[in-house]
């Protein structure tokens, strides 16, 4: 029988959270043999992070022990039940999963650490639990054991649920009965999967040369040689086609094994290289919103609008948690936090591929880029980090542990470096950390011939867009035992890979084993049983950039934009005011508020179809807009970055000099109230616009939909607790810099900081 075992509150902090947790038991298949490195998972309420977690041996056997996945000291809970109960507590404290304090008045959603500090000051760790958003209220009874199940009650969170579970690649998870938490369960029988008959069906139609064809994502222009086919195909940033699936479609009329090429695309924030689509703000803003419902419904009309345009493979979410400014892909994480890269990134792919796989629009999601490539040093892209595995795993890997709890089909290995290591020839962390702790079952990708440039660490260009550049043969061998199972754009890699695979170098096993990976997510994502895609939204042309998909983006704007001054009232603005929008060269240009991955790579076109660019939404909305200065009550300036990608966005200054500042200084001076709207891809320190201005509006990189910000400005926005917060520290002395922080200081806005009005 299978159960969910309910605890009882004071059960729960008494053993879920104390060290006495002991479970104990074997894995066996039903043919009896002993499972080695299944995974076996304590979860509480569901949780995508897994409160404990441990893997079986070669006997089959496991013992479960308190989760160290928590940084410092508060990595394993150190007291036990008649301590606890023996404990006067003269307060407590709250830490997120970067060893953060955070205030109990309005704790943002996430997973948390409780310590309770004793009336002798020593530091109690009370467990992990995850809280809903909001207020937390810690019951302060005189008894001491109601006041431990006032504790409990806080972490249960209305009697959730405890779940120990056990799973393996190729096998069906299996939900085991305990009654105590300190127990052997006994043998965990697990049963094999009847996907993997039908993957074995397919596999013993393919010899050697298919099975690598299948390993292979070249550029577009074949779908193999005639006799094979490539797993999978894809445009670089500057390109895309409607029509590569129909052509797949009709070119596999002569091929006797028809396995679908998938067709992939960056879609970074929204389907963002489809002329007229819907274009969301980019993940730093989305992080903003902290709205994770919002993020999923994001993230389902980017499924339904690339399907509509004929892409079936998406490269997102992108999961990074960056930690330095000068980084040019700080806008592609949701923030400087684990939580963040957990919440937003699992609510992501649910969104693209539906609860496990049952969405009918549900195309592969990416998760990107393993690992740590927000934790280089000096926020160099493709550089060095040299974070310890400690803070790995503390802050990079939470992320992907959601994206495989959630499910993701695919997982893209990532171009930097740890301690050396380029990420592409990192066993250890592909096939240790990746495939094994967390069991993801899906396929590991290469990143734009990152397997080429993983002999020339930190290089740009090894292999630029369209290039045949040869693939170095022994970098092949060590990313694909590595567990890089599908190489992208890697030049030679079909011929260099058969060669080591018949020398002996790459084993057979490791290539049936990454087919099999594929395959595995090709069906679950329905491309195997349905090669014409999901008839209500594949090609569906009037899907794209509906006013449906837009309201969702306009929302998303709204909820995206944090105030971090407000002074003079002059946030909301009236609509009777007479309003000059100034720096419209630059705000007219509406490739400027969608950034980089908009019809193209690092750069955007000026006039992107459909969307709505800031000035014309305020023009729309302000009853008395004037055309001078001079004439206003009220000035909105509108400046920000430029559009980048990737390396071209790395700065060494986080300054943002800006020449109109003396003249914003001057209107104000006369009396009129000075609005400034800034658009980046991450926080810089902008200190004399913010002196200059009466309210200054961290607007990210807002995307298609205008009019979100002209809500904002124009009071039509009502703030929860949640949204328009900060997801990065924002700097305002450089000195400091980097800094990560949820303290207030006169050198920066803290991570959750955001004024309401």
């Amino acid at each position: 029988m299978q159960m969910r075992y309910l605890i009882s509150s004071l059960l729960l902090t008494a053993n879920v959270f104390a060290a006495t947790l002991n479970l104990t038991g074997t894995v066996k298949a039903e043919s009896g043999d002993l499972i080695k490195d299944a995974v076996v998972l304590l979860k509480v309420n569901g949780n995508l992070i897994a409160y404990a977690r441990a893997l079986s041996d070669a006997s089959g056997k496991f013992t479960l022990l308190p989760g160290k996945e928590a940084p410092g000291e508060i990595a394993t809970p150190i007291a036990k039940p008649a301590d606890i109960l023996a404990m006067k507590f003269a307060g407590y404290q709250v830490m997120d999963l970067k060893g953060r304090s955070h205030s109990f008045n309005n704790l943002p959603q996430g997973i948390y650490v409780l310590l309770g500090k004793t009336e002798r000051g020593k530091i109690v760790n009370l467990g992990k639990f995850y809280h809903k958003g909001g207020a937390l209220k810690i019951g302060e009874a005189t008894q001491k054991e109601q006041k431990i199940k006032n504790l409990a009650k806080l972490v249960t969170a209305s009697g959730d649920s405890i779940q120990l579970i056990v799973r393996k690649t190729g096998y069906l998870p299996e939900e085991v009965e305990f009654s105590s938490f300190n127990e052997d369960v006994g043998t965990v029988i697990l049963k094999r999967d009847s996907l993997e008959d039908r993957i074995d069906s397919v596999m013993a139609l393919m010899n050697l040369d298919a099975k690598i064809y299948q390993m292979t994502q070249p550029l577009v222009g074949s779908f193999g040689n005639g006799t094979y086919l490539y797993g999978s195909v894809l445009h670089g940033g500057d390109g895309y086609s409607s029509t590569i699936l129909s052509s797949m479609r009709n070119a596999l009329n002569s091929y006797s094994v028809k396995i679908p090429v998938t067709y992939g695309k960056d879609m970074m924030h929204g389907a963002a290289a489809i002329s007229g689509a819907t274009i969301f703000p980019h993940n730093i803003g989305m992080g903003a919103t902290r709205d994770s419902n919002l993020v999923r419904r994001a993230c389902e009309v980017t499924a339904k609008e690339s399907w509509a345009g004929n892409v079936d493979l998406i490269f997102g979410p992108a999961i990074p948690v960056p930690q330095n400014e000068r980084w040019g892909r700080v806008y592609e994480g949701f923030g400087e936090t684990a939580e963040l890269a957990v919440m937003m990134g699992a609510a992501c792919i649910r969104g693209y591929q539906g609860d496990k796989y049952n969405a009918p629009w549900r195309v592969i999601a990416t998760a990107k880029h393993f690992l740590g490539d927000g934790a280089t040093d000096n926020g160099v892209d493709r550089g060095n980090s040299s974070a310890t595995d400690s803070v790995l795993r503390a802050l990079h890997l939470p992320g992907y542990e959601a994206a495989v709890e959630q499910g993701v089909l695919s997982v893209m290995a990532s171009f930097n470096q740890i301690r050396g290591t380029h990420q592409h020839v990192d066993s250890e962390r592909l096939t240790g950390w990746l495939k094994t702790e967390l069991g993801f079952d899906g396929y590991v990708i290469g990143d734009w011939a990152g397997i080429s440039n993983s002999t020339n660490p930190g290089s740009h260009d090894g292999c630029s867009y369209g290039c045949t550049t040869p693939t170095n043969r022994d970098a092949v061998g060590r990313a694909i035992n590595a567990g890089v199972d599908m190489g992208m754009n890697e030049g030679d890699f079909v011929t260099n890979l058969k060669t080591l695979v018949n020398s002996g170098t790459v084993p057979q096993a490791r290539i049936d084993d990454a087919v099999r990976r594929i395959l595995r997510a090709k069906f679950r994502a329905n491309r195997m049983d349905n090669i014409q895609g999901p008839a209500e939204y594949a090609g569906k042309a009037n899907l794209i950039g509906s006013t449906e998909h837009r309201a969702v983006a306009r929302e998303a704007v709204r909820k995206s934009l944090v105030l971090l001054k407000n002074e003079n009232s002059a946030l909301p603005i009236s609509k009777a005011a007479k309003v000059y929008v100034m720096g419209t060269s630059y705000a007219n240009n509406v490739g400027n508020q969608c950034g980089g991955w908009t019809l193209g790579w690092s750069s955007a076109p000026s006039d992107i179809p459909g969307a709505t660019s800031i000035p014309s939404a305020i023009a729309q909305v302000a009853t008395a807009s004037v055309s001078t200065a001079a004439a206003a009550d009220v000035i909105v300036y509108v400046t920000g970055e430029v559009p980048y990608a990737e390396w071209e966005g790395d700065i060494e200054d986080i300054t943002f000099p800006d020449a109109n500042a003396t003249q914003l200084s001057t209107y104000k001076s006369q009396g009129k109230k000075i609005v400034t709207v800034f658009i980046s891809g991450r926080p810089r320190e902008a200190n004399s616009l913010l002196e200059a201005s009466d309210a200054f509006v961290a607007a990210w990189l807002p995307g298609s939909e205008g009019a979100g910000v002209a809500d904002f400005l124009f009071g039509d926005h009502a703030f929860d607790n949640r949204s328009n917060k900060l997801p990065h520290t924002w700097p305002r002395n450089k000195a400091v810099f980097p800094v990560n922080s949820t303290e207030e200081s006169p050198n920066w806005f803290p991570y959750g900081f955001g004024l309401r009005y």
